[in-house]
């Protein structure tokens, strides 16, 4: 994945912002399952809509709950936030440490060895589950739509996000 471009495109998302109006409240967080873990990380957003991979993060074994699993999804969902510009490059600068917490050698490997999905909560009302497929170093992560769940946000229906997460990564 290319970097540079991707802070370009953000700079363009910010200016477009701009001249956009108000930002929609959402947060987000990656669920990585390898052969051995559950590793999740939280996103933060930044101004025009991208969104940044950050701590807290965690390990877990595969043979987590459910009900654990979806109180370390929504925990990291809780620290998701809109982050200013400086807090923004601390994110970026801080990525090798990111990289060492997560114990992998890069986010390259991470990818290819691994299946995962993003989850966007949007404004407390819907969240969104999206697998995602990895396409190889030049092209990254794409959504796979075919697969997407769109899930009405309740706090009765918590348990149901993480065995949707379950699910989509077996």
């Amino acid at each position: 994945m290319n970097f540079a471009y991707m802070k370009k495109m953000n700079l363009f998302a910010r200016i477009f912002h701009l001249f956009n109006g108000k930002e929609i409240e959402s947060k987000g967080i990656e669920v990585y399952k390898t052969c051995r873990h559950y590793k999740i990380i939280t996103m933060y957003k930044l101004i025009g809509g991208s969104y940044l991979s950050g701590e807290p993060v965690f390990i877990l074994p595969l043979e987590i709950t459910a009900e654990n699993l979806s109180k370390v999804i929504f925990e990291c969902l809780n620290h998701s936030c809109l982050v200013s510009k400086s807090e923004e490059d601390k994110i970026w600068n801080n990525r090798k440490q990111l990289l060492k917490k997560i114990k992998e050698t890069s986010f390259n490997a991470l990818y290819k060895n691994s299946v995962n999905c993003d989850i966007i909560c949007v404004e407390n009302q819907k969240i969104t589950i999206e697998p995602k497929i990895y396409l190889g170093l030049r092209k990254g992560l794409v959504t796979d739509t075919e697969r997407v769940v769109e899930l009405d946000f309740s706090k009765s229906n918590y348990m149901d996000v993480a065995q949707v997460v379950i699910d989509l990564l077996t």
